[in-house]
């Protein structure tokens, strides 16, 4: 039996999913950000790219070192110093005058974020259905999407860049007094799961690399997926369509997003990891497709839903993959660190793409590094289709 397993009741569930969403309501509106920061003081894209880059770069950074200090420390200590940066971080970014010092401040809530961030992931794989509650996790933060999508341009077309992050003050501030209710279990075990495969300390070591070249691959994989999103609003604006509207279509996809999550949750491990992985990875080049290059209003209309849909259909598959080969959730605590690095350096690459090339040669760009990212997860998810069918002892 593996004593790693945490039982968490449904209110706790929610509550630590409140707490996540609370500290991370800036990093899931990249596209009102970067368009806001480009308003405010009139940079280019490469430059407000460069913004959130920095934020995204301290995610991973933080997520990395807090999953490797996550087995000494107990949850809801970790929780309270991350969610607590947050909240002074983003008050902070009130006050900037340029682009610099709001560089400095969202560096600081990054790497508040990465620590709420990789605790929440490596409890999540200690469950005893890892994929359903993946599938919570993700279909809270499209409801959240949502719900941001149709607050946020109206705060910004009357307070701008203040306005926005006042608003994500306000959330970081709730989530502090949130956090009080969050269950404090330990990080994690040292020990592993029951099943022979990690009787071996070889094939153990075998199995580590393959995950973290998975992890590698989902860099890659969110690096092409940030850098698409990041631009939507630019696109959307250069093919005469309404801040309005894009927040109607971003809210139709946190919606779609909620169905999507959650029935994926459902589903499990019914199909396995890599099934999903194939479908989703080749929807989400033909939706960046019909985005960028096709450059039709139809086609953005269809395609801007589906980047944020098909990567949290595939995400409970994947991650409860990687909780298979690591139960004692490192290998999922470590997870932010990959998916948000990827997320940071897509747009400020994507922007330097969109500003020599044009979106055109972005939506090729992005397309390959979709598919580069991919291969690298098969390794990991065919390897947990295997262990999924092993008896254990």
């Amino acid at each position: 039996m593996n004593s790693n397993i945490v039982e968490l009741r449904p209110h706790q569930v929610a509550l630590l999913i409140a707490v996540f969403l609370s500290a991370f309501s800036a990093p899931l509106t990249i596209p009102f950000n970067i368009g806001t920061i480009i308003s405010t003081f009139g940079t280019t894209r490469a430059e407000a790219g460069i913004v959130v880059t920095v934020e995204g770069v301290c995610i991973s950074l933080a997520s990395i070192i807090c999953s490797r200090l996550i087995v000494r420390h107990r949850v809801r200590k970790l929780l309270v110093v991350g969610v607590s940066v947050v909240a002074v971080s983003n008050a902070l970014t009130l006050l900037a005058s340029d682009v610099v010092f709001m560089i400095y401040c969202r560096a600081l809530a990054g790497a508040g974020c990465g620590i709420v961030l990789c605790v929440v992931m490596a409890t999540a794989a200690r469950t005893r259905n890892p994929e359903m509650m993946y599938g919570w996790i993700s279909g809270s933060i499209g409801a959240f999407l949502s719900l941001l999508a149709i607050m946020l341009p109206v705060v910004i077309s009357h307070g701008g860049l203040a306005g926005a992050y006042g608003l994500y003050t306000a959330f970081s501030v709730a989530g502090m007094f949130l956090v009080i209710g969050v269950p404090n279990i330990k990080g994690s075990c040292e020990e592993s799961g029951s099943i022979d495969f990690f009787q071996s300390k070889q094939k153990r070591i075998r199995a580590d690399v393959i995950g973290w070249i998975a992890l590698l691959g989902i860099g890659f994989f969110y690096f092409g997926q940030a850098g698409i999103a990041a631009f939507v609003e630019r696109i959307g604006v250069g093919n005469g369509i309404s801040l309005t509207t894009i927040g109607n279509i971003l809210f139709a996809s946190g919606i779609l997003t909620i169905f999507g999550s959650i029935g994926a949750g459902v589903v499990g491990s019914r199909f396995g990891s890599t099934k999903p992985l194939i479908l989703v990875s080749g929807l989400l080049c033909v939706s960046v497709l019909n985005i960028a290059v096709i450059d039709s209003v139809f086609g953005y209309f269809l395609g801007v839903p589906m980047i944020w849909l098909l990567p949290a259909i595939m995400l409970p598959s994947f991650l409860g993959g990687l909780a298979v080969i690591d139960p004692a959730g490192r290998l999922a605590g470590a997870y932010p660190a990959f998916a948000t690095m990827g997320g940071a350096l897509g747009p400020v690459t994507a922007g330097a793409v969109a500003d020599s090339g044009g979106f055109g040669s972005l939506g090729w760009f992005i397309v390959a590094m979709i598919i580069l990212g991919s291969a690298l997860m098969a390794g990991a998810t065919t390897k947990a289709n295997r262990l999924r069918v092993m008896p254990a002892i």
